[in-house]
């Protein structure tokens, strides 16, 4: 063969074997979509940490590394009685054998089992630091020593008698159970708790006495109802102790496996030495299950700190050896049951427990309820017990037959001697020479090779003949258990009673049928202190104290760039502070809840404690003592929509959380809020300074869903700048622009007009500026400006030189100039409780009197904001304040009916009274009587519709003589030819017009 054959030959050979190769690797690739390979591995990785890592088995109770530890130990010999071992053997013994995982998670497990605030039967007893309740580590596994608790016995002392599975460890050079015969039901007096891959685990602990008694009671009646075990049962047993309260949560999670239960602490008041009857402390003495202790007392101590919670001086952990002690020191005058309530809804002095009852059973994971896990248990004590029993049986058996080989040897020593000294082959041969001579067993002929020759001394022979009895009297109990199921029932009872004689103790969490109000009551917390409340423009709000204020200028105010202040006044810590916004809503505050504030913070914004809109601000603020009183409130919208609500219908029981007090278009505003009782008129006033005045009686009140009525008929161009509630008396009030301009005038100036007529001037607008009225407000002691001046620093306009103007004057100049934020006026609203039945005749009189001397001497009186906004003034006779009547009242102006009679009559209203005194002739003293019951609700009596033009009378009222009416004058209206009718019409005689109209049936006048 050619050299050139040879190197073809074998490159084809390369070619063949690389061929091969190439093939071998294309069998190995697996053709399978992603999916199912992810399906598939990730189901195996599910499957093996639920059944070998974090789900306990519903027979012992135990998770693999719990048991492999157990076990472990077992082997190692460290029973209760044995000396201790380190940590760190039994660790590597677990890891090199059976639990070939990292040594700290096996340790953790190994901790876990021997801490007594976690189980109530802990498995290890752990010489060393093994950690706290205060969740502090335990100690490095080199320094701890360990052993088993003398109960861990009943879960592997059965080993020995092989009653359950062995399987191989991870290399298969050795075996370990895949089960502990364990005769306690470990699951459920010592809980579980774990996290897989679609499953977890919460199973809390139980009382050992009232699960075997309940096993005891499905062994004497199989068919046991749940209501049955229920009343055995009452419920979870922690080992830290605590109340259950509420037995619902318990019903459901022992009937379905799954339910919520409420744990709270247990406390003690404590009582001074000197009066046995003041409380000076709270000894907090049990803590719920799982709650770390040292993050609760961190956590009231916060809240103390805080000053969320006020009443209590100190916060002490004075904990020890002999049990849980936080000791909560209150100061004077403390609510003690306010504040433990309050400390158990916000802290974990009281949790939530939730029940998820999931084990492995019959090698799967199921939710099992109480009948479920007992069953379990109880299945799993009659196999340990049963095979336990048939091993006794064959382990007796075999002792009886080489015991009676020993007795018949006794009976025949000489000729077995000598057959063993004939014997050859040695041991072997003994034993087949026994077997043929004397018909011996294998079994005793191989004990009788090994017996010593001074067993068979007479002694020995009566000791066997005694032990022959014994051991057909235990075959015979053992063949009695096995085939009379009555007997082995009353065995396993007996065992269960020796268990719980030795082991069981009294119960440690109490269970109470009365359900936790997760209603806490703030109030009772806050300390009775006033304090000064600021808000601003943008809605920054600061809690000052007395102190801070009294101690600091308002210039030093910190204030956001360009912001001013909106509302400040000194409040209650237990008032509450109503809000209402721009955009129909409103909210409520508890005043102590406010956190305190630096005098040089910027403050809390409010959107933090409240969520509020884009372009949503407050409009009014007002402090509430109490919503009971007759005060009513009225709210006007930008186009006109207004409403009355009762302060009793922004009672609630929720704060911080916005709500609808009315629904508004899209286009239009909430103005403003202000307070009406049945004394006030309402005032408007709109765009160019037009203004309304009339009897706010016409504006019925509704609930917080409604939008109220269509108060005024508004042109497109034209919309409510502001308003105010107003008692037509020798009162004032006062008005401010957003470019500095104020006018200051005097009610009883004010003409009526009604909000159907045209509205008045009540000022000219300024020709150079544009301005739009911000803000009116009665005349009381409290109002106050502030503005924020060009350095960004509050400053206080003195609203005292602004002198009173008449109606139809320009409003005043500019007098606040470079500013940063031209600001507002600020009238403090405090709402107290307001009743007409506490207020006396002689009180009432007083001050009927005192308003009469104020309007006859036509004195300018500065009274309180309290007195002029809230209170009624008594101007009327008492029957106008009963509450029967005012009812009467506003079911008539619901249809449109109002009654006036009498002087000062009971339901004289206060527009016509004000028309009267200006109208009356003085020579004429006929009584003001109601012609009819239809009565129109308003009539505007100035009757000038504009400034620039007045009707005629006799259009109105004259229509029988409507052929002999002038002719409509066309000349040019000037200011000369308009006061000449107003003075023709108050000339006029309007008793013989409007007694004589048919249209207009409203009234004559009354006697002085």
């Amino acid at each position: 063969m050619s050299k050139n054959d040879k190197n073809k030959r074998n490159q084809n050979n390369d070619d063949k074997s690389k061929k091969e190769e190439i093939d071998l690797y294309i069998e190995n690739i697996i053709e399978k979509n992603m999916i199912e390979i992810m399906n598939d591995r990730f189901g195996r990785y599910s499957k093996y940490i639920i059944q070998q890592r974090a789900i306990p088995d519903a027979r012992d109770g135990l998770k693999p590394v719990q048991r492999r530890i157990l076990y472990s130990m077992w082997n190692l010999h460290l029973k209760n009685n044995q000396p201790f071992k380190k940590s760190a053997r039994i660790v590597g013994d677990v890891i090199g054998r059976y639990h070939p995982h990292g040594d700290s998670s096996i340790y953790e497990a190994l901790v876990r089992m021997c801490q007594e605030w976690k189980s109530n039967y802990p498995l290890i007893e752990m010489h060393g630091n093994k950690g706290s309740i205060d969740d502090d580590p335990a100690a490095a596994m080199r320094y701890t020593e360990s052993r088993l608790e003398r109960i861990s016995e009943l879960l592997l002392k059965d080993l020995d008698r092989k009653v359950v599975s062995m399987a191989p460890n991870f290399d298969d050079s050795e075996y370990e159970p895949i089960v502990l015969p364990s005769l306690i039901p470990n699951l459920l007096i010592n809980g579980a708790k774990g996290i897989a891959a679609g499953f977890a685990t919460e199973i809390p602990p139980h009382n050992l006495n009232e699960i075997l008694d309940a096993t005891i009671k499905l062994i004497k009646k199989p068919t046991t109802s749940f209501r049955e075990l229920r009343e055995i049962v009452k419920g979870p047993d922690f080992p830290t102790g605590g109340l259950i309260n509420g037995l619902e949560g318990i019903d459901q999670a022992f009937e379905t496996g799954q339910g919520k239960i409420i744990l709270s602490s247990k406390f003690k008041y404590v009582y001074s030495e000197e009066d046995p009857e003041k409380i000076i402390g709270i000894d907090i003495y049990e803590i719920p299950f799982g709650v770390v202790k040292s993050k609760l007392v961190a956590d009231i101590d916060t809240l103390v700190i805080d000053k969320t919670i006020n009443g209590v001086a100190e916060v002490r952990d004075q904990s020890n050896r002999e049990g849980i002690s936080i000791y909560l020191e209150l100061e004077e005058e403390a609510n003690p049951e306010a504040i433990i309530n309050y400390l158990m809804s916000k802290t974990d002095l009281r949790i939530s427990y939730n029940y998820n009852m999931v084990a492995i059973f019959e090698n799967a994971p199921k939710l099992m309820n109480l009948q479920g896990l007992l069953y379990a248990y109880l299945l799993h004590l009659k196999d340990v017990n049963t095979k336990g029993i048939t091993f006794d049986l064959e382990r007796y058996k075999i002792r009886l037959e080489i015991v009676e080989g020993f007795i018949k040897v006794a009976l025949i020593s000489d000729e077995v001697i000598k057959v063993i000294r004939n014997s050859d082959n040695s041991k072997k041969g003994v034993i087949e020479a026994l077997e043929r001579e004397f018909g011996f067993t294998n079994l005793q002929a191989t004990s009788i090779a090994e017996l010593r020759l001074y067993k068979l001394s007479r002694m020995d022979q009566e000791e066997y003949a005694r032990e022959k009895i014994e051991l057909e009297g235990l075959i015979a109990n053992c063949n009695e258990l096995l085939n009379n199921p009555d007997a082995f029932d009353k065995f396993l009872i007996a065992q269960l009673k020796d268990i719980q004689k030795e082991y069981g103790m009294p119960r440690k969490t109490e269970i109470s049928e009365e359900k936790v109000s997760n209603v806490v009551n703030t109030k009772l917390l806050a300390k009775n202190e006033d304090y000064y409340f600021f808000i601003s423009q943008e809605g920054y709000i600061k809690r000052i104290s007395k102190k801070t204020r009294m101690s600091n200028d308002f210039s030093s105010y910190k204030l956001k760039e360009n912001d001013a202040i909106f509302y400040f006044d000194k409040i209650n810590s237990l008032s509450k502070m109503l809000f209402f916004t721009n955009l129909g809503n409103y909210f409520i505050l508890d005043a102590h809840t406010i956190k305190e504030c630096g005098w040089k913070d910027l403050g809390t914004h409010v959107s933090s404690i409240v969520a509020l809109d884009n372009g949503e601000s407050i409009v009014r603020i007002m402090e509430v003592t109490s919503f009971q009183t007759y005060a009513k409130l009225i709210m006007i919208t930008r186009k006109g929509y207004a409403k009355k609500m009762s302060l009793n219908d922004f009672e609630d029981k929720y704060v911080a959380r916005k709500r609808t007090c009315m629904p508004l278009k899209a286009d239009d505003r909430l103005v403003d809020v202000k307070v009406s009782n049945v004394e006030k008129m309402l005032f408007i006033l709109i765009t160019g300074g037009i203004y309304y005045f009339f009897d706010d009686k016409i504006v019925s009140e509704y609930s917080a869903k409604a939008s109220g009525i269509s108060l005024l008929k508004l042109d497109d161009d034209s919309y409510v700048e502001a308003f105010n509630t107003l008692r037509p008396f020798n009162e004032r009030m006062i008005l401010c622009t957003n470019k500095g301009q104020f006018k200051k005038c005097r009610i009883k100036e004010i003409k009526p007009v009604g909000r159907n007529s045209r509205g008045k001037i009540f000022y000219f607008p300024s020709k150079t500026v544009k301005s739009e009225v911000t803000g009116i407000e009665s005349w009381t002691k409290e109002i106050s400006y502030y503005f924020t001046n060009s350095e960004n620093q509050p400053e206080k306009f003195e609203l005292k030189s602004i002198n009173p103007s008449p109606l139809k004057e320009p409003i005043s100049n500019v007098r606040i100039k470079n500013v940063n934020n031209i600001g507002f006026l600020i009238q403090p609203y405090k709402v107290n409780e307001l009743s007409d039945k506490n207020v006396i005749d002689a009180a009432r009189d007083e001050l009927r009197k005192q308003n009469h001397e104020y309007e006859e001497n036509d004195l300018d009186v500065t009274q309180s904001a309290e007195s002029v906004i809230f209170k009624h003034g008594y101007i009327f006779e008492d029957t106008v304040y009963d509450k029967n009547e005012e009812k009467e009242i506003l079911s008539k102006l619901k249809d449109n009916k109002i009654a006036i009679s009498g002087e000062i009559d009971k339901n004289t209203s206060i527009e016509v009274k004000l028309q009267e005194r200006s109208l009356t002739d003085e020579n004429n003293s006929e009584d003001f009587r109601t012609v009819d019951d239809d009565i129109v609700t308003e009539v505007d009596l100035d009757f000038t519709k504009t400034e620039e033009s007045a009707l005629d009378v006799g259009k109105i009222f004259g229509k029988e003589k409507e052929e002999e009416k002038p002719k409509k004058n066309t000349k040019p209206v000037t200011k000369e030819s308009v006061d000449k009718k107003i003075e023709a019409m108050e000339n006029l005689d309007l008793d013989k017009i409007l007694n004589g109209s048919g249209d207009f049936k409203i009234w004559k006048k009354f006697k002085k």
